[in-house]
Order: C-alpha cells, then sequence, then structure tokens
C-alpha cells in the first residue's frame, strides 16, 4: 500500500506534487524528489509503514546529503544520516499500531494505542484509512489542519492544573496534575532521583466523553485511575491542554509507590520509598529489602491508560480492570490490592504505617453503590 493525495489531506500530510521523482531505493524504502531535494521518505515493508516529510538536499550523484546551514558538513547519503537531519511536519506511522503525529510542534493527532484499538493488520489498516477520509467532514478538517500547521508552542502548567486530552478524534479524556516533580527539586525538596526526563505525577478520571468543557468542581467528584509518573512533554508543548486549577489537598490523593535499594553506585548502601512528595530512606545493613517488589520507576510520555480500559473502569465501577490488565505497571504497582500485605509490610518498615492507614483502607476497590452515588452528586452540581 501507499498513501494516496486524498487520504494525506484527510490526515495532515504534505500531498505529493506530480512533477516530485519517486525513486524506489530498495529494501522497502521510497524516497520523492522535488529535483536534488528529498521531500517524502516512504518505508514500506509487510506490516510497517511510514511516511515523513523531509526539505534535504542531496548531491546530483546521490552520493551526498548537503547541509541545510553554511556552518553544516556534507554527510554520505545514508538513511540513518538521512534520519538525523530531521524531518518536519506531519508524519504517519504504522506497525499494527497507528500514530499521526507531528514533529514540528511536537503534537499527536491520533494515536491507535491511546484510543485502545488492538494491533491492526493491512487490510484493517485500509478499511481504518477508508472511515478516516468518510468521517473527515468541515469540522474534522479543521482539526486537522490546525495540527498539522501549528507552531511549536511553549505552555506552562502547574500543580493542581486540569487537562484535556484527546483519546481519539471525537472523545476525551481529562486528568489532574498532583505534583511537579522538577519544581519541587528547584526549591531544595529531596527525592529519590530515579527517574528520566521532567517527571510530573498525574491522575486519570473515570471519564470518556464527547464534551471538550467539563468544568474541574465537575471533575475533581470523579474516580481516578491509579496516579502515575509522566514526562511532562504533553503539557510543555501543549498536546494536553489545560483547563483549570483548583487547590490541591495532598493529604487526600493516592500517590505512586516506588521503593527499594538505591541504585547509586557512590550510595548502595541505603533503601528508598518514594510516595509522592514524600521521600524517605534507610540504611540497607539491618533493613533488608522486601522480596517481590520491583522499583516501580517506569515512566513514559503518556499516561498508562486508553479509551477502552477508562470504559472498562467506568462500567465496573472500579478500578479493577487497571490492575487487572497484563501491564508492567499494573504488576509491579505495589499499590495493586493483590499486593496490599506487601505495602503494609514496605509501610512498616519504614515507621510509617499509621501514618497512611486511611491510604491504605482507600486502595481498596471501590465497588458500583460509590459509583452511582458519586455519578448522581455529580449530576446534582
Amino acid at each position: 500500500m501507499e498513501l494516496t493525495n486524498e487520504q494525506r489531506r484527510c490526515l495532515g500530510l504534505l500531498e505529493i506534487e506530480p512533477y516530485w521523482k519517486r525513486v524506489d531505493m530498495g529494501e522497502g524504502n521510497i524516497l520523492y524528489f522535488n529535483e536534488d531535494v528529498i521531500r517524502k521518505w516512504i518505508i514500506n515493508r509487510e506490516g510497517h509503514y511510514e511516511e515523513s516529510t523531509y526539505w534535504v538536499k542531496a548531491s546530483r550523484d546521490r552520493t551526498l546529503l548537503l547541509p541545510k546551514t553554511g556552518r553544516g558538513k556534507e554527510k554520505k547519503f545514508t538513511f540513518a544520516n538521512l534520519q538525523k537531519m530531521g524531518g518536519e511536519g506531519a508524519y504517519f506511522s504504522f506497525r499494527g499500531y497507528l500514530t499521526i503525529g507531528n514533529v514540528t510542534n511536537q503534537r499527536t493527532l491520533y494515536s491507535s494505542r491511546m484510543a485502545g484499538l488492538p494491533p491492526m493488520s493491512e487490510k484493517e489498516l485500509e478499511d481504518f484509512l477508508k472511515r478516516w477520509v468518510e468521517e473527515t467532514d468541515d469540522a474534522q478538517m479543521a482539526k486537522v489542519k490546525e495540527f498539522a500547521g501549528g507552531a511549536r508552542r511553549h505552555c506552562r502548567y502547574e500543580e493542581g492544573d486540569f487537562f484535556r486530552f484527546a483519546l481519539d478524534r471525537t472523545h476525551y479524556g481529562y486528568g489532574r496534575i498532583l505534583l511537579d516533580v522538577t519544581k519541587r527539586r528547584r526549591l531544595g525538596v529531596k527525592d529519590w532521583k530515579i527517574l528520566m526526563g521532567k517527571p510530573l505525577i498525574v491522575k486519570i478520571y473515570h471519564i470518556v466523553t464527547t464534551d471538550p468543557d467539563v468544568l474541574p468542581a465537575i471533575l475533581e467528584n470523579y474516580t481516578a485511575c491509579p496516579a502515575c509518573y509522566i514526562m511532562d512533554n504533553r503539557f510543555y508543548y501543549g498536546d494536553y491542554e489545560i483547563v483549570g486549577n483548583l487547590p490541591l489537598r495532598e493529604e487526600q490523593e493516592e500517590y505512586p509507590v516506588m521503593y527499594g535499594q538505591s541504585i547509586d553506585a557512590k550510595e548502595p548502601d541505603k533503601i528508598m520509598l518514594q510516595i509522592g512528595p514524600v521521600y524517605r530512606e534507610l540504611p540497607l545493613e539491618g533493613n533488608p529489602v522486601v522480596p517481590g517488589i520491583s522499583r516501580n520507576n517506569g515512566i513514559g510520555i503518556d499516561p498508562d491508560v486508553d479509551k477502552a480500559l477508562l470504559e472498562a473502569c467506568i462500567a465496573a465501577g472500579s478500578n479493577e480492570p487497571y490492575w487487572e490488565r497484563d501491564a508492567g505497571r499494573a504488576s509491579s504497582d505495589i499499590r495493586n490490592p493483590k499486593k496490599r500485605e506487601i505495602l503494609r509490610a514496605v509501610l512498616r518498615q519504614f515507621g510509617v504505617e499509621e501514618q497512611y492507614a486511611q491510604w491504605l483502607n482507600n486502595l481498596l476497590i471501590n465497588n458500583q453503590q460509590d459509583l452511582i452515588a458519586e455519578k448522581l452528586k455529580c449530576n446534582q452540581q
């Protein structure tokens, strides 16, 4: 397969001009040239299709890639070097899962993972693209154009912010920023420096809606999935939009737990415990690491939920589907109700079991009656 210009237009990709030259470079690599300038790189192999836009000039014999600026140097014409020189604008990536993103503004128009779809075959991808084009009305096309042409933004965010993010083309999820680790580090707050990037702690509410304007006062009454660490990319570049802020009550939040032996080569003889803003350490001597626990320090740029999982949690009236899924974070997280006694042992080791007694009780799975009462309360507001 190869995308058509109609599909590209509906996906926000640069269309191919009739005067560009298509060159098959072998091994599934196809380049489109506008004279000596590479404008498209398509990778087209079985089960793998990617399409990216470039503006890189090649030598006439196509043995060299020429620098973009006067201070640059010529490079050998290889795909590794082409990739290093960087694409621009919107791209399309398919390897079972589909992503439509934008290199320039660092935003994502659509992710089949976030939509909760299983991996697709090539035939299923063809059907998906057919529906995508059919469903691209004027309103959707306006969104596509804004995504494709939008400039890169650097956005601000704060603890207590509520945010909206796209689950698919028409549905939104909502969440809240509970803690900005980087900001607290700058203020001198000690923590276990084991996470990559600029970490935030966020929680995602049990809501899937077509309404882009749900108010924070309504959102804070919803049950949420267990809070998790993510990098700040989605907020910094405006992919996740801030919709309001309310004061946080930290004592009511159920933060992720990181626990284990120090990985610092200079100080390996310590055990660490991090629960949101709370950091504790103990000497390893006389305090053996509680067995059966990973450090739980995984972090990515997206929260560990998707549309299908949120819908399952809403239907169950609890976070049981979150904990029962086959996912590394869920199985390694000692907040999992199945690991409640392990968590209790960790808290006891640090002498904070009594401090977190209510929190332990809150980790029990909420039942359907609780959810019904909560929804009635939200509707009344």
